[in-house]
């Protein structure tokens, strides 16, 4: 049976993968060099598995390309980070390079940067990654979003980024607070810093893995993305009343008409109502058979509770 591989992600954070490229650009700039050179600058004896590894995670985030058969050289994209023009520049060009490795754009297309590591893991889990590569992957990702925070790389305008969105609207403490929404709770939703409603929404569905839907769409929201703007109003339960029996009118209205009325007890009345036909000879035959067939059953479940009383 063939092995079964995980799709290629990154081996590690945005942050090493940066100073390893700068090792490769402070020896021979964007020169085309042999893979072995390369792995030799970010501290390999020469071409391993591990500096394959290595190698392949640059090029995850654009840092390094090919430039021949078994050679390489660093990228503008990895200049720009390293040089950059300006700090705006540096800003835009670490956006780009976090989201390069396909793995990452997916993730953040779809838990954005705020996320819970469970949550993570179900989806790689579903997208054919191996127990293996869950692990590194979801620390890398997790590495990489913290660096850009930190670099303050999305406020640059990169990938993903809306221009001229309206920004959350931040609580007294000063702090956006995130997740607790409820079926009812008036929400919006704020995906890297930026709001993605027009306006807030009803929440018409919470799910047990993080998800929450609106009235009026299908797209799951990660809860870890959403603001509670208000608050549902509590549910009073109604009290409940009992129905009236229904009136001769309410009866002749059903096509019922009522047949027969006696006493067979002191305190028990019995009332015999027909509907959609009259009763005849052969009808009450019938109902004979049904009353002695009921008979019958009754009699049997006194029979049982008197056996076990004695017993």
């Amino acid at each position: 049976m063939a092995r079964v591989h995980s799709p290629g992600y990154p081996q590690f954070g945005l942050p090493k993968a940066i100073s390893s490229v700068k090792r490769i650009f402070d020896a021979d700039r964007q020169s085309a060099i042999d893979r072995s050179a390369a792995a030799k600058h970010i501290g390999y004896a020469g071409q391993s598995g591990a500096a394959d590894k290595a190698l392949a995670t640059l090029a995850h985030y654009g840092l390094v390309e090919k430039a021949g058969k078994g050679e390489l050289k660093v990228s503008q994209l990895a200049v720009d980070i390293i040089h950059p023009d300006t700090p705006n520049d540096r800003a835009a060009a670490l956006a780009e390079a976090a989201f390069t490795p396909q793995v990452f754009a997916d993730l953040r297309e779809r838990f954005g940067t705020h996320f819970s590591e469970t949550a993570l893991e179900s989806y790689l889990l579903r997208s054919n990654f191996q127990n293996i590569a869950i692990r590194p992957v979801i620390k890398s990702y997790a590495e990489t979003c913290s660096f850009l925070e930190q670099e303050k790389a999305y406020e640059s305008g990169g990938a993903g980024t809306k221009k001229d969105a309206e920004s959350p609207t931040p609580k007294p403490n000063g702090e956006t607070v995130f997740g607790g929404a409820k079926v009812g709770d008036l929400i919006q939703w704020e995906k890297d810093g930026v709001l993605q409603m027009e306006e807030p929404m009803r929440v018409r569905l919470v799910t047990d893995d993080g998800w929450v839907a609106v009235e009026g769409s299908e797209t799951g929201i990660p809860m870890s993305e959403v603001i509670v703007e208000e608050r549902a109003a509590e549910i009073v339960t109604p009290p409940k009343f009992k129905i009236a029996p229904p009136t001769n009118e309410a009866q002749d209205a059903l096509g019922e008409t009522e047949w027969m009325r006696n006493m067979v007890g002191k305190t028990t009345m019995v009332r015999l109502k027909v509907s959609g036909g009259e009763m005849g000879a052969k009808e009450i035959g019938k109902l004979i058979k049904l009353l002695k067939a009921q008979q019958s059953v009754l009699s049997d479940d006194d029979d049982e509770d008197e056996n076990e009383t004695e017993t």
